[in-house]
């Protein structure tokens, strides 16, 4: 496979049936490529220990405490021994995954000098090549399944928007570009635009949990980013693009993937 772009592939898994439908595509599903990169953020990497894959990075969510501490106050991994035992804390702690920790891919992928970064769920995969030839590297985000256009002030997402222009002076349109957040691959152009997007993200994320609004974007199972990221998307000019493409293979399955409900 000939490749004109480098492309992060990025698994975010926590608990042991995400873990290993990770580990499973990362051996079965991809390949070996001088411009493919492959980053893993889970809570327990020593189950990828024996996985062999070029240019892999695995990290424990626990490996960005020190400099990002309040992941483990606000957006920790639910530890567990057992699909049983997992599914018996999510239910009694009243767990919420925090998608948002898809955001410490772009802190992988830094020190690569990788601007292509592509975020999948356990049920999503990616049609590389297809991929490949449509980036453009002016910060255009892919997704799949759905997109639609919603008023900012809807679905908390005004909250999110004063942030913006309280801490960051940065404004947003009366409507945004809702991406639905099943899969995801941002098209950056640069590494530092992408670094800048991150601080943003991660400093709103900051304010959510510690103003006691997490509520406002949390679901059944986990804490949304949908309503979070669009305003946020909306003020760095992050946008789509002009037509709807064929890149991801999105087969949700409810009763297997979230066992818990």
């Amino acid at each position: 496979m000939e490749l004109k772009n480098k492309i992060a592939i990025c698994y975010t898994c926590c608990g042991p049936t995400y873990r290993e439908t990770a580990r499973e595509k990362l051996v079965n599903l991809h390949v070996d490529n001088d411009n493919l990169y492959y980053f893993v953020l889970t809570d327990d990497k020593k189950y990828f220990k024996d996985v062999v894959r070029k240019n892999l990075v695995v990290n424990e969510l626990k490996d960005f405490y020190k400099e990002y501490p309040h992941l483990e106050t606000y957006e920790y991994f639910l530890e567990s021994t057992s699909k049983e035992d997992y599914g018996k804390k999510f239910v009694e702690q009243r767990y919420r995954f925090p998608f948002s920790t898809n955001r410490l891919h772009f802190i992988q992928a830094a020190p690569f000098g990788l601007t292509n970064i592509t975020t999948l769920g356990k049920d999503t995969d990616v049609y590389i090549q297809t991929l490949d030839r449509l980036l453009q590297s002016d910060n255009t985000l892919y997704n799949s399944v759905t997109r639609w256009e919603q008023p900012i002030v809807e679905n908390n997402m005004k909250y999110i928007v004063e942030i913006l222009g309280s801490d960051f002076n940065l404004k947003v349109d009366p409507v945004v570009r809702i991406y639905d957040a099943a899969a995801k691959m941002f098209s950056f152009e640069s590494v530092e635009f992408m670094l800048n997007f991150f601080k943003i993200w991660d400093h709103i994320m900051i304010r959510i949990y510690q103003e006691g609004k997490v509520d406002l974007f949390a679901g059944s199972y986990a804490v949304n980013d949908e309503y979070i990221l669009a305003p946020i998307y909306n003020a760095l000019r992050i946008q789509g693009p002009k037509r709807d493409y064929n890149l991801f293979n999105a087969q949700h399955n409810p009763e297997v993937e979230r066992f818990w409900l």
